[in-house]
């Protein structure tokens, strides 16, 4: 029988990064997002797909469902200097939000990049506001665990796990 049960989120993204040491690149995050896709039922897959809009973005993996289309931006590592980004990542959430049809960004990032972006307030507030706006955010580890997170408070609330 499979119970569930519930961990902090803190403990939760501890136990996806331990033994951890390495960030990540960039290929290995698509390889992952891939594979997180691919379990959830995302049956369209296309990397490299242009979206044209205020800001041209290229992502370089979309998936897409009958019911939604997600846009993929990869940052491996999230840093307090990642200001910049973060605010071009506003734009193209907002490009794609009023451009496509059913269709929204997920920032896919290294599960390393969780506490820098909790104890960065200027980063933290960033994620917030995107989030807020419709952008989900995907912590990975490369070692096939994963935690999507589809608003800014859940990011500090209990997770549910599989005993």
């Amino acid at each position: 029988m499979n119970k569930t049960r519930t961990v902090a989120a803190k403990t939760f993204m501890s136990r996806m990064n331990e033994g951890r040491g390495a960030w990540l690149t960039e290929e290995q995050m698509i390889k992952a997002c891939e594979e997180f896709f691919k379990e959830n039922g995302y049956s369209g897959l296309d990397r490299d797909v242009v979206f044209a809009g205020h800001t041209n973005f290229t992502s370089p993996l979309v998936a897409s469902s009958e019911l939604q289309t997600i846009a993929t931006a990869v940052r491996p590592k999230i840093e307090k200097y990642d200001i910049g980004f973060l605010g071009s990542l506003e734009s193209i959430l907002y490009d794609i939000i009023d451009n496509q049809d059913k269709a929204t960004l997920v920032l896919a990032t290294d599960s390393l990049s969780y506490s820098p972006i909790l104890q960065t307030e200027e980063i933290s507030v960033e994620i917030e506001n995107l989030m807020d706006e419709g952008m989900f955010l995907l912590f990975l580890n490369g070692r096939g665990s994963h935690a999507l997170f589809d608003e800014f408070e859940k990011l500090s609330m209990p997770v549910q796990v599989s005993d």
